[in-house]
């Protein structure tokens, strides 16, 4: 529990104004409901005594403050609620800004889903608490030590008395305490795998329904939901205990008071209004109770969650990025010595080790898994190199910082991920603030133009989710436009064409060449045909670097980068014929 106050102090602090004034409110509050009950005394008092003036008053008074108390109340349920959205906002905030400057080791290892039921649920139970809860709690302390200190001031012995019931709920409360801490993380964890299931089948929806495996799906998803049921039915059950258990301790110092005050009065040594204004406080004193109940599940939930919270924010602070010693669109020189990188166990760079010039223009080839995109994603700074491994105009990538990198990077990555909003918005990611001219000459470049205007929308046209409304060609165009929009000196590309027919594919790349030249390029490609102009062919096998040439000398020694040619040869014949059986008509990419 301590670590959970330690971890949102932090975000408490910058509202402590607020709470600050909250607490006074609620102070005004519980010092008005001390009147209520006063007011009963005397005017019990005054019937007792005949003074018709005297009841007046005390009845006037008890409405005054009970209309009085009604708005301070509202006040500070006001600044504590606020307070707690806010802190919300910060908290999601923070959970980002880490998320975005991890490398991909980070997302290997962390679900999708489970990241989203942590952005989600667990801010919603940490708000909760820090709203509603630290209200009733601060509400719970003040009418505990005013009510109480009425109460004494009115009959010690029957404060006493009226106490005795509450060690044995203390008690009570710490063994449940521990048992719901354990459990609401278990539920919590168990509501991240059913979002991760959830999140993969609406990806995934297209494959499951092209294979016919919603029926395998449905029950694995009925096994994960079962599961998280019973974790729910587990804390369910300790749930139920504690409302019973907080309203066992006010009908129990009721009875003790109603028989030991009852008979004081009838003693003669306790006076009727006291005894009446003794019982308001002890009911006075039932809500918190109950509420306390409330608000110990509240804070097991949310101790759990900010646990949870706390493994992403104990990650690396983002640090302002430092100045770039280069402009952004000066093509560096790439040096790689003895690079060996492995996602796990099994190493996807074996030894690799080249010199690239600036502005140089390198192809990489070779079977899938041999490595080319793994040394992309280096590159690019989305996994961390060994150090000493891999520099970038003499600086050693594994001590850069990462974020600074990237604006000298152009990358396009081969699935082509967009982003939901309007095609034109993709198109100007990298440059949201480009005129509609620039954004009509990057569709030119990419050979969108035709296309976007036979939209209904033109550039306003929406994409969906993943830009899954546009075929994966015209996805992978958007991709370069996004990275030609951005003035940047190292071109990472990673199989950029492989969504295009064969004409498309050349007729773009033919578009782009002279648009890269005095740039560092990095172009791997599935058709081998477009590394030509290559200055330099990198080929790889199994993360080695096999083969190394220009494209004629490596024709001509006749190794594993010729039989890659002559396989793309065979197979655009192949297409060929197909096409003119089929007549003429070739469907859009």
């Amino acid at each position: 529990m301590r670590g959970f106050a330690a971890a949102l102090r932090p975000y408490l602090r910058p509202y402590h104004r607020s709470l600050l004034l909250g607490s006074l409110w609620l102070l005004a509050t519980t010092l008005l409901a001390m009147v209520i009950p006063w007011m009963l005394k005397l005017g019990i008092e005054a019937v007792e005594d005949g003074h018709s003036a005297a009841l007046t008053t005390a009845v006037a008074v008890l409405a005054a403050a009970a209309l009085v108390r009604c708005a301070t109340r509202i006040a500070s349920r006001f600044y504590y609620l606020h307070s707690a959205r806010r802190l919300e906002v910060d908290l999601r905030r923070d959970l980002l800004a880490r998320l975005l400057h991890q490398s991909g080791f980070f997302f290997d290892r962390h679900r999708t889903g489970d990241l989203l039921a942590r952005f989600t649920g667990d801010l919603a139970n940490v708000r909760m608490f820090a709203g509603f809860g630290l209200l009733t709690i601060v509400n719970a302390v003040t009418v505990y030590i005013l009510t109480l200190a009425v109460m004494l001031m009115l009959s010690p012995t029957l404060t006493l008395v009226a106490v005795l019931p509450y060690p044995l709920m203390l008690l009570a409360v710490k063994w449940l305490s521990r048992h719901l801490l354990h459990h609401s993380a278990q539920v919590q964890e168990g509501m991240g795998r059913l979002s991760e299931a959830v999140e993969e089948g609406v990806s995934g929806q297209a494959v499951i329904r092209a294979y016919g495996l919603g029926a395998g799906r449905k029950a694995r998803f009925a096994e994960i939901n079962g599961e998280y049921l019973r974790r729910n039915l587990v804390l369910a059950r300790l749930r139920a205990l504690v409302l019973p258990i907080m309203t066992l301790v006010g009908p129990l110092g009721t009875l003790l008071v109603l028989y030991f005050g009852g008979r004081q009065v009838a003693a003669g040594s306790l006076s009727l209004g006291d005894f009446v204004a003794f019982n308001a406080y002890l009911v006075q004193l039932a809500w918190p109770t109950l509420l306390l109940g409330w608000v110990l599940t509240l804070l097991q939930r949310a101790s759990a969650s900010m646990e949870r919270l706390q493994l992403l924010l104990a990650l690396p602070p983002v640090a302002p990025p430092a100045a770039l010693p280069d402009v952004p669109g000066a093509a560096p020189e790439v040096r790689v010595r003895d690079l060996t990188f492995a996602y796990a166990d099994q190493p996807a760079l074996r030894d690799l080790s080249l010199e690239v010039p600036a502005g140089s223009l390198i192809g990489l080839a070779g079977p899938a898994g041999s490595g080319k995109s793994t040394l992309l994603r280096l590159l690019a700074a989305l996994y961390p190199p060994p150090p000493g491994t891999l520099f970038v105009d003499g600086q050693d990538l594994a001590r850069v910082d990462g974020r600074c990198h990237r604006l000298r990077v152009a990358a396009v990555p081969q699935e082509g991920r967009l982003f939901s909003g309007t095609l034109g918005e993709n198109l100007l990611y990298a440059a949201p603030e480009a005129s509609r001219e620039a954004l009509a000459d990057l569709a030119a470049r990419v050979q969108l133009q035709g296309e976007v205007a036979e939209f209904s929308q033109g550039f306003d046209t929406r994409v969906g989710e993943g830009g899954m409304s546009l075929s994966g060609g015209q996805r992978q165009r958007v991709a370069i436009g996004r990275a030609l929009a951005r003035d940047a000196g190292l071109w990472l590309l990673d199989d950029p064409f492989s969504h295009l027919d064969a004409a498309t594919a050349r007729a773009l790349w033919e578009e782009l060449r002279p648009l890269l030249s005095g740039h560092t390029v990095f172009l791997v490609s599935g058709r081998v045909s477009l590394l030509r102009s290559a200055d330099r062919i990198l080929v790889f096998d199994r993360g080695r670097i096999a083969e190394q040439g220009r494209h004629e000398d490596l024709i001509a020694e006749q190794g594993l980068y010729a039989r890659l040619y002559h396989r793309e040869q065979l197979q655009d014949e192949l297409e060929a014929g197909s096409a003119s059986n089929h007549g003429p008509g070739t469907p859009k990419n």
